[in-house]
């Protein structure tokens, strides 16, 4: 099944070119590490398939809808880059904020509710924070509530803008472990934008790595091999990357 198609899509800021002839599937099951340099288009692209950008040209597709057209929010966990955005005045606590991802979906019932927020709350390790306000909370934490916020409708496709910037060590590593299960064990679909194209073989089954235009589209075994790959990043480059993966 596509949980994302494009096609030939392409997104002008003014008259400068942010994306052009951007072509590619993605399928139920993939997890796919969207990399590229700062400007290379990636938030652009994040923005178009939510629905929030459209396109000077081209089509994006959702759950087989326009983008735009897209009514089952509930089927979409998002978390932007920025997490910087709380009032920090902001009257909510974790446990609040965590809950109004479970609003898209309609999911009102109480024990749903209550055993769903618990469980991300245990999940991330924010349990003991539960009642504080989020605007008095440091950068790692507001990025975990923002993530079990994102998580907590159990939805099907999850895209993840940069989302272990302000994690510690531990937290990161438990997070991707989470992650992988998901992907794994219940199918979720994830596109995960990041900047450590050295390290995401590791998690990720495909590469999509973007400058404005596709530069490669697919697995970690094919990018492996690609000649023009080694010629794009360098060999050098090229077998950090593949290490990793490996």
């Amino acid at each position: 099944m596509t949980i994302i198609g494009t096609k030939d899509l392409c997104v002008n800021f003014g008259t400068l070119p942010v994306l052009s002839d951007v072509t590619f599937g993605v399928q139920k099951g993939d997890y796919i590490g969207l990399v590229g340099p700062n400007g290379s288009g990636k938030s652009t692209l994040i923005r178009c398939i939510l629905g929030l950008l459209r396109p000077a040209k081209g089509s994006v597709s959702l759950f087989g809808h326009d983008a735009h057209e897209m009514r089952e929010r509930e089927k979409i966990g998002y978390l932007p880059q920025r997490i910087d955005f709380f009032n920090p005045r902001f009257p909510s606590t974790v446990a609040e904020i965590v809950s109004q991802g479970l609003i898209a979906g309609g999911r009102a019932r109480r024990g749903y509710r209550k055993n769903r927020i618990e469980t991300m709350l245990e999940l991330l390790e924010i349990s003991g924070i539960r009642n504080r306000l989020i605007g008095d909370l440091s950068g790692g934490q507001q990025q975990r509530v923002l993530i079990a916020r994102a998580l907590v409708n159990e939805p099907e496709l999850l895209i993840l803008d940069e989302p272990a910037s302000a994690l510690d060590p531990e937290t990161r590593g438990n997070f991707f472990s989470l992650l992988q299960d998901l992907n794994e064990k219940r199918g979720v679909t994830i596109i995960m934008v990041t900047h450590d194209i050295g390290g995401i073989g590791e998690y990720a089954s495909k590469l999509l790595y973007l400058d404005k235009k596709i530069i490669f589209f697919g697995g970690f075994d094919e990018f492996c091999r690609s000649e023009n790959m080694a010629q794009f990043f360098g060999s050098a480059s090229q077998h950090i990357i593949c290490h990793e993966h490996h």
